[in-house]
């Protein structure tokens, strides 16, 4: 009996310290039998930022804006980090076609959240060009549609 206590308090410890050093975000994985797989909930958001950080340090605007549009095509993307990745990006790429080129994957990430949407459209009028921003706002309304 005294044996069965204590595998099942090991259990319990194991159990807490996953639970603990897995915290962040939950990723819920459901199986369906048809169609496609829906992407996970949301990924962890400090790594996402890390991540985000470590691109604006490259070199060249080129490098950041194709390290950008692979974090803004990610499936998953928290609403923080997106949030985040906007205004890097308006921060960080200096030409107007790559900062149009990184929002418009973004927008078209099934993830994209309410939450980047405000940050985008807060932003928006940091594009020079009426036609990026034209762009962008016509992005955001088909995804209403």
């Amino acid at each position: 009996m005294r044996e069965l206590t204590m595998k099942t308090s090991s259990l319990a410890v194991v159990l807490i310290v996953s639970a603990v050093c897995l915290g962040g975000c939950v990723v819920v994985v459901k199986e369906e039998t048809r169609g496609p797989k829906r992407p996970p909930v949301c990924l962890p958001t400090e790594r996402t930022i890390a991540e985000i950080d470590a691109v604006s340090k490259l070199a060249f605007d080129l490098d950041r804006q194709r390290g950008y549009k692979r974090i803004a095509a990610r499936a998953g993307i928290s609403p923080d980090a997106q949030v985040y990745l906007v205004k890097t990006v308006f921060a960080k790429l200096a030409f107007e076609d790559a900062k149009e080129d990184v929002l418009l994957t973004l927008i078209g990430n099934p993830s994209f959240s309410d939450a980047a949407e405000q940050a985008v459209l807060e932003k928006l009028d940091r594009l020079a060009f009426e036609d990026s921003k034209q762009r962008i706002l016509k992005a955001i309304s088909e995804r209403k549609a």
